[in-house]
């Protein structure tokens, strides 16, 4: 039997009861798919140590699919939600959001289709069914990869995102001039880095506000507020 490559992805089913706890909080979610890709962790010790750079789940009252990913750039995360086909703001681009008053951390600054043709443990796009899985199996790189049937769903959707590398945030892999830029900008408060948690529930507080769109009501009304930011450039109810 060949010996097996240290560095090829493992593949598994996921049950359906396989929950994972956001660190930095103590939510448990439901996964559809969990990523650790070493290019793109950050290399030095701190919060994000324990975390992983993707994570796909399906938001379980809107039924959107919704993706936390890290930056190549900073390596901080940044969320994502999918909306379906039909959906008002299907295809649209974010300077066309500006009057929609929608609440996430920074505001919206990403807009696109699945990016289905990028490699899997680092795209904006759900886990796919199982052929995709099979090709994916040869690409080298340390990880194990949870998926399940339902993230096919959103193969076709549009995807709206936020990303945590706004003023006051810590991102891991900072340059200094970067640093010392923060420190002049936010006075004496301490900037503070944004977990797999805050990330989570960013990403449900957006989901909340795109499902109102589609159902025809006010985002501003399904909004629970901002996770604990300030950075928010759409909170101010007219």
């Amino acid at each position: 039997m060949p010996k097996k490559s240290s560095r090829e992805i493992t593949v598994a089913d996921a049950p359906r009861s396989l929950t994972r706890t956001m660190a930095g909080g103590g939510e448990l979610v439901q996964v559809d798919a969990v990523f650790h890709v070493p290019a793109v962790h950050p290399a030095g010790s701190g919060p994000w140590s324990e975390e992983a750079d993707k994570i796909s789940w399906t938001d379980m009252p809107t039924g959107y699919g919704c993706i936390m990913r890290r930056s190549p750039l900073g390596k901080h995360l940044a969320g994502y939600v999918s909306v379906p086909p039909g959906h008002p703001l299907f295809g649209r681009g974010t300077g066309s959001l500006d009057d929609l008053l929608i609440g996430v951390h920074g505001g919206i600054d990403y807009a696109a289709a699945c990016r289905a043709s990028e490699p899997e443990e680092v795209s904006i796009c759900h886990p796919s069914g199982r052929e995709e899985r099979e090709r994916i199996v040869s690409r080298s790189s340390r990880q194990t990869v949870y998926e399940n049937e339902a993230a096919k769903a959103h193969a076709d959707a549009w995807w709206f995102g936020f990303s945590c590398n706004q003023i006051g945030d810590v991102l891991p892999e900072a340059s200094y001039g970067h640093q010392k830029r923060q420190e002049r900008l936010i006075g004496g408060t301490d900037p503070v880095y944004r977990t797999e948690a805050y990330v989570y529930r960013e990403c449900v507080r957006l989901a909340a506000q795109l499902k109102a769109i589609e159902e025809g009501r006010d985002p501003r009304d399904a909004d629970p507020g901002p996770s604990a930011s300030s950075h928010d450039p759409y909170r101010t109810r007219g």
